[in-house]
């Protein structure tokens, strides 16, 4: 094998990748979990098991409530990047911009101020991404891929991770789980500017920055299909059947909670690994300093509730 051939190899298989971004985030005080498993329906409409690249918890608690990721690694050689279209904003997207909507904490809502934006202004925001390469070939979506293994595990795992696991460990530690997902890559990213309105424009470009602004890390808007708000819908009916699950879901908190899970998740954060560090220390930073309420004081008013109706 020659020089250099084999190092290669070895970094696309994915697996230096994953180690990296493991042993970053160990360093910075959380607990990782490799190969997360869950279980849906596939195509065929069978329950099949899949595989996600890992989970990280953060080691200390804004009051109840812990910070997570939810991680897929994707590795490309050099010759390779990521290329994301600008995400308009618009009058209407007040609530697509909330904090809420980027933390996704179940299964209450622990935000003192759930409407405030205040993650979405550490990075860009962007949609569709793809991978180009240098040479012009046509490329396999790594981006897309991600995202929707990303979007498919999103929901069965948060009712077995945050409404379910809540019902066994809320009598010894309550808490409650912010998670994000996130996609980590060693591919340059790059967010398509606003000023290109000419085709030829991109055509004849020479390199990526005559027609857009690379980016350490951005927030991606995910808007799922109608067949994956289907999907997310029949997997929270199907899991408030189940007979372990139907004391938390008798709970309106909880109840109610549950199905604004349908819809997400709205955004992923992509991340160059050159970048982790800085962006996990930022976003920590500023997720320990929010007000939260504790999950005490929001379930006392539905326990007085039900007393009185009694």
């Amino acid at each position: 094998m020659s020089k250099g051939k084999w190092g290669e190899s070895f970094l696309k298989s994915g697996l230096p990748l994953e180690h990296l971004t493991l042993m970053t985030l160990r360093s910075l005080g959380w607990s990782c979990y490799p190969h997360i498993t869950y279980e849906r329906k596939n195509r065929e409409g069978q329950n099949s098991w899949f595989e996600l690249d890992s989970l990280a918890i953060y080691d200390k608690e804004n009051n109840n409530t812990q910070l997570s990721f939810l991680i897929e690694c994707k590795y490309h050689d050099l010759s390779r990047f990521w290329f994301f279209l600008p995400y308009i904003k618009s009058a209407l997207d007040s609530d697509k911009f909330s904090d809420d909507s980027i933390l996704n904490i179940a299964p209450l809502q622990t935000l003192a101020n759930p409407r405030n934006s205040t993650f979405l202004n550490l990075a860009p925001t962007s949609s569709w991404g793809i991978v180009v390469s240098e040479d012009g070939s046509k490329q396999d979506n790594a981006v897309n891929t991600a995202i929707q293994q990303l979007a498919n595990g999103f929901v069965p795992h948060c009712m077995d991770m945050s409404f379910a696991s809540y019902m066994v460990k809320y009598h010894v530690t309550p808490f409650v789980q912010a998670l994000i997902p996130m996609i980590v890559t060693n591919a340059k990213i790059y967010i398509l500017k606003q000023s290109v309105s000419d085709l030829d424009v991109i055509r004849n470009a020479t390199s990526p920055e005559q027609i857009a602004d690379e980016t350490q890390w951005t927030w991606c808007y995910f808007q799922p299909s109608e067949l994956q708000l289907r999907n997310n819908f029949d997997f929270i009916d199907e899991y408030k059947k189940d007979s372990s699950t139907k004391s938390i879901c008798k709970v309106s908190p909880f109840k109610e909670r549950m199905y604004t899970f349908a819809l997400r998740p709205q955004w992923i954060l992509i991340i160059n690994i050159k970048s982790l560090e800085n962006a996990i220390n930022t976003i920590t930073s500023i997720f320990m300093s929010l007000p939260t309420k504790k999950i005490h004081d929001i379930l006392m008013p539905q326990k007085d509730k039900q007393k009185k109706t009694k």
